[in-house]
């Protein structure tokens, strides 16, 4: 179990480090906000298709090679990154990395075939704590590599440095991994059939809704806060990794401290209620701040409340199906929060760009408070 924790904390680092970087490498190349925003949308999109053909060829093959596979292929991406000579190899490194992002879907089901039923949820849980902390400690150090000057980042050491973690990632996967019992699942074979059915049961697919039109507010923020942050407060690649560090730091407290007793004492829907209205706040908080301490103050918001509405969600989404179906809607989730991470940076760039910089927040905002207010007997009925 710790060796392929450790593949995925290690890789997740590299991964994070690329986060602070991208728009400011992308603009060296004249590229608009919509085409920076475009760079996050071909990775996503890339590894909404391939993790279920990477899926497949472990349940074929064994889980341990295609780690092996993917990881090579990461460390590949990496060093296509770091030596772009235009935008279109700035596409092309962000697809690859997106085709061999498949791993994380893999590692998850390494996790599950080493696993008995009874201790699945902790490891689980293991699984997302090793996935936050790389992704806290990877845009700190990404940011600090890159520099701070908006105009002149250092686009080369980044990359370099995220390419080597993942070999190192590498070489801990050759010598500690062992293959594993295979337990085979299904469900990425018939993905669009499962969505459709998970969609015919009430209150089950207005909770879906929801937990997309989150993803997809928080994704318009994420994609486009380094642009805005640029043009607003004068910010490089380093202030804005310290920032995601920041945020990932007060999202993993909340989730990994609070929420336990919040919810013994409130209950999951009033905080998925609240986590989604905390949230909306913070969109909007950024739609308005001209100064470091409001921009800090509504990313708060933003990690607070979606470090109050993921779990409990999800916790409510799982609880309204059986025991034997639990499985089957956990991937459903991710296969819809795969599809926001794509819809959303696609639209936010549109919104930078022809609407203006405040817009994407402002209509983010505005836009969960009306499905909020729209879906909130839905969460509350969800007991």
């Amino acid at each position: 179990m710790f060796a392929i924790l450790l593949v995925v904390f290690i890789d997740l680092i590299g991964f994070g480090i690329i986060i602070p970087l991208l728009p400011f490498y992308a603009e060296t190349f004249n590229a608009s906000p919509q085409k920076v925003t475009m760079l996050m949308v071909v990775y996503s999109f890339s590894q909404f298709v391939f993790a279920p053909v990477w899926g497949g060829l472990s349940d074929k093959y064994g889980r341990r090679v295609i780690i092996w596979c993917t990881l090579i292929g990461t460390v590949v991406a990496y060093i296509f990154l770091a030596f772009a000579q235009s935008l279109s190899d700035l596409f092309i490194a962000r697809a690859f990395a997106g085709f061999m992002a498949g791993n994380i879907a893999v590692a998850q089901a390494y996790i599950t075939d080493i696993t008995e039923k009874q201790d699945r949820a902790k490891a689980m849980g293991l699984f997302g704590a090793a996935f936050g902390l790389g992704f806290i400690i990877g845009p700190a150090i990404g940011g600090i590599l890159a520099g701070s000057d908006p105009n002149n980042p250092s686009v080369f050491l980044p990359p370099i440095v995220a390419a080597v973690l993942s070999f190192i990632a590498l070489i801990v996967a050759l010598i500690s991994l062992k293959e594993t019992n295979l337990s085979v699942n299904g469900f990425e074979k018939k993905r669009l059939k499962s969505l459709i059915s998970a969609l015919e049961f009430p209150n089950l697919r207005q909770l879906i809704l929801l937990s997309f039109c989150i993803t997809v507010v928080f994704a318009l923020m994420e994609s486009t806060i380094s642009l805005w942050s640029e043009r607003t407060l004068f910010w490089g690649a380093q202030q804005n990794g310290y920032l995601f560090a920041f945020a990932g730091i007060c999202g993993a407290l909340v989730q990994g401290i609070f929420i336990g007793p919040l919810v013994k004492r409130f209950g999951e829907p009033f905080l998925c209620f609240w986590g989604c209205l905390v949230l909306s706040f913070g969109m909007l908080g950024i739609s308005i701040s001209t100064e470091i301490i409001h921009t800090v103050l509504s990313m708060l918001l933003i990690a607070v409340g979606l470090g109050l509405f993921m779990p409990t969600v999800t916790t409510l989404i799982v609880n309204m199906v059986p025991e034997d179906k639990k499985g089957w809607i956990l991937g459903i989730t991710q296969s819809v929060s795969s599809l926001a991470r794509i819809i959303g940076p696609a639209l936010a760039g549109v919104f930078f760009e022809f609407i203006g910089k405040n817009s994407p927040y402002l209509i983010g905002g505005l836009f969960l408070l009306l499905m909020i207010s729209i879906l909130k007997k839905y969460i509350f009925k969800s007991k």
